[in-house]
């Protein structure tokens, strides 16, 4: 038995179909690739997909149990529309789309998709940015209806219902699917002359200036959703999706919540000890460094770091120590540096006469 399929969804081989639905909308909610989780994976969320066709349905999952894929996707090409418009259909029904019956139709607004960039020290307070958006709004001349006049007629193609049936014969018997009906958009009305403003669409292109807060903590193409605010339809409206990039900064590299950076210590300070000031997004802070600090030593200042998104705290600050050696020494360095290097020889040869006296 093939358990491919059963594994994706996270579901034993003998689940109820109950089960499979349940755990289906978990997985779809968590990889949709316009979902605004950390998770979003289209790629996972297609194969999500195929599984939840082919175990939903009882005779597919028979073939599937019994030949594995290769007794499901003779009609894979066939089925695949009609299967895309079901999972738009459940996905719309998971996350309360709009429309008639509750889910939003084909015909209903489409997101609108732009980027930002903000700085790491915005991403590390989190920053309010204004953004000039050109969409479809609602028409002003007509209201939305798409008619001059506002005068409206039942859609005779669905009865004024806004959803029209097909059914299909498959070699797995007879299918039936509900789609809005391309007539009315969904409506169930239509317009008895087209608005002269709109041409009957209901939406006209409208520039509008939108407000979003950038959150704390936020990654470099990390995408956020603002609900409602993409291209309107006669139905739910689309969303506004924001790409993120965060720049790069001059002497802090992040690497998801950690910060790592560089100091530059003279040979005397690493030596002796001493204290230097280091950069964060928020501000300077002192460092102690220890006295006989190797080269290349990594020091951890804990909580300064970039703050989760998810409110759990900051991540840490990691410091490379790096030992600036001078090229041009004056005659009294030169002297102590020799005076230095003697007492390390006389310490090598006295510390390897005693151990050769116990050995």
């Amino acid at each position: 038995m093939s358990k491919e399929y059963y594994e994706l969804l996270g579901v034993s081989e003998d689940a109820s179909q109950e089960e499979i639905k349940k755990a289906y909308r978990k997985k779809a909610k968590k990889y949709h690739p316009d979902s605004n989780s950390d998770s979003a994976d289209e790629e996972k969320f297609k194969k999500i997909n195929k599984a939840y066709d082919v175990l939903s349905d009882e005779e597919k999952r028979k073939k599937y149990d019994r030949f594995g894929k290769q007794g499901v996707e003779g009609n894979a090409r066939a089925g695949q529309q009609r299967a895309s418009q079901n999972f738009q259909d459940i996905f719309e029904h998971l996350f309360g789309g709009g429309g008639r019956g509750g889910r939003r139709g084909r015909n209903s607004g489409e997101n609108l998709r732009i980027q930002t960039a903000v700085t790491l020290e915005e991403a590390y307070k989190g920053v309010e940015k204004s953004f000039e958006v050109a969409r479809n709004k609602e028409c002003p001349e007509c209201n939305g209806s798409g008619a001059e006049n506002g005068n409206t007629s039942t859609c005779t193609e669905c009865d004024g219902q806004g959803r029209v049936r097909q059914v299909q014969r498959t070699p797995f018997g007879r299918t039936q699917t509900v789609t809005e009906c391309p007539t009315c958009n969904g409506t169930g009305e239509v317009p008895e002359e087209k608005c002269s403003e709109c041409s009957g669409e209901g939406v006209t292109e409208q520039e509008e200036q939108i407000t979003v807060d950038i959150p704390a903590g936020v990654k470099d193409g990390q995408r956020l959703k603002v609900a409602g605010k993409g291209n309107e339809a006669r139905g739910r409206p689309g969303d506004l999706i924001i790409r993120v990039s965060v720049e790069p900064h001059d002497s802090l590299e992040r690497r998801d919540n950690d910060l790592f950076t560089t100091a530059k210590v003279g040979i005397g300070d690493v030596a002796l000890g001493t204290e230097i000031t280091v950069p964060t997004p928020d501000s300077e802070i002192q460092v102690e460094i220890p006295e006989g600090t190797q080269p290349g030593q990594v020091l951890r200042v804990s909580g300064k770091g970039m703050p989760s998104r998810r409110g759990r705290g900051y991540g840490d600050l990691f410091i490379k120590v790096d030992v600036e050696i001078p090229e041009d020494l004056t005659e009294e360095q030169r002297e102590t540096l020799e005076e230095l290097r003697q007492e390390d020889e006389e310490s090598k040869t006295f510390f390897e006469t005693v151990k050769d006296f116990i050995g």
